[in-house]
């Protein structure tokens, strides 16, 4: 089995007690904290590596499991090159299955497509966001009023650079 979660917020309890459900040891799921656009997950690795003929991976849903269709589709043949089958247990899909197969391509390309939408939506939204001057990321450190109050104060020679420093953080 395997179980994701993306965000440090999210838990595994649901995912974990449908896979105990389904028959999965406990012992035998493979549990990761990441997002699933990154293809470095360590513990997908680990299951995919630990597949044997006749195996059965078992996920929660498929978006659990890739992000993209091609990433999908990457995973199934690696799955199926190993002689195993994906069962996806909310979808009700198993790749055991010629509908199983047929259903894990048409469900990749709505993900994909829902996916590229999201992001259209978000580069219109902040090419519209620019063209209003908004700034994105951490506002600077170095405010022009901290750069004025630096070069004041070291007008006067009194004053080394810890010292300013400290005083204006």
């Amino acid at each position: 089995g395997y179980s994701r979660v993306s965000t440090s917020d999210q838990d595994w309890s649901l995912q974990l007690q449908a896979l105990t459900k389904a028959g999965v040891d406990d012992r035998d799921i493979f549990r990761e904290k990441a997002s699933g656009a990154k293809r470095d997950r360590t513990e997908l690795r680990r299951m995919l590596d630990q597949l044997r003929p006749g195996d059965q991976a078992t996920v929660y849903r498929l978006d659990r499991l890739a992000r993209s269709q091609l990433h999908l589709l990457q995973i199934l043949e690696e799955i199926e090159g190993k002689g195993a089958k994906l069962v996806s247990l909310m979808d009700n899909i198993d790749t055991g299955t010629a509908t199983g197969k047929m259903v894990v391509g048409v469900l990749a390309v709505l993900a994909e497509f829902k996916r590229n939408l999201l992001l259209e939506r978000c580069a219109a939204g902040v090419k519209i966001a620019r063209q209003r001057n908004v700034r994105f990321g951490r506002p600077p450190k170095l405010t022009e009023s901290l750069i004025r109050q630096v070069l004041l104060a070291h007008e006067d020679a009194s004053t080394n650079v810890p010292e300013t420093c400290r005083v204006l953080g």
